[in-house]
């Protein structure tokens, strides 16, 4: 049983898909830092990826008994999106992995992100314009990237939830 969830956010995707699994849980969503429950606490950890590194979990992990974590990024959704996740933040094969699409915004990033994302930016629009049949995850990935602000397709949590509930 979970406790809390514990999340990491820059621009707010992360704080919103913790307060979605709060709401259906019925368990605190605390910003990482600011949260006020005890170390060794059960709780799924909500995270923000950048180069593939789940920011704050490092953190949350040496804190927390994590049970569960949820990685956000602005990339659609992949096969290989959870085994990538687990090899560069060393997550243990028997912790579930959820992966979300989240919103961007370039102005909401400190400014050293920012200046690498302008730079990322373009080659991620590259690989999207000019091809046809895209999905909706891509379509927002493609906005998110030429445009610099976007959102996912949804804010999808009910497998998150029903992992928690049987567990």
């Amino acid at each position: 049983m979970f406790s809390a969830i514990v999340y990491k956010s820059t621009t707010g995707s992360c704080k919103r898909y913790a307060e979605l699994l709060s709401a259906r849980l019925h368990i605190p969503a605390f910003p990482l830092g600011k949260e006020y429950i005890p170390a060794d606490t059960k709780i799924i950890f909500v995270g923000w990826l950048f180069a593939g590194k789940i920011m704050g979990y490092e953190k949350a992990a040496k804190k927390y008994d994590i049970g569960a974590v949820v990685q956000v990024g602005m990339s659609p959704v992949s096969a290989k999106s959870e085994e990538v996740g687990r090899k560069k933040n060393a997550i243990s094969p028997d912790i579930p992995l959820f992966t979300r699409q989240g919103a961007f915004d370039i102005n909401k990033l400190p400014p050293h992100f920012r200046f690498i994302m302008k730079i990322k930016n373009k080659e991620i629009a590259a690989r999207f314009e000019g091809k046809d049949n895209l999905t909706d995850a891509q379509k927002a990935t493609y906005k998110m990237a030429s445009t610099g602000v976007g959102e996912p397709p949804c804010w999808c949590v009910d497998d998150i939830v029903k992992w928690c509930e049987q567990h």
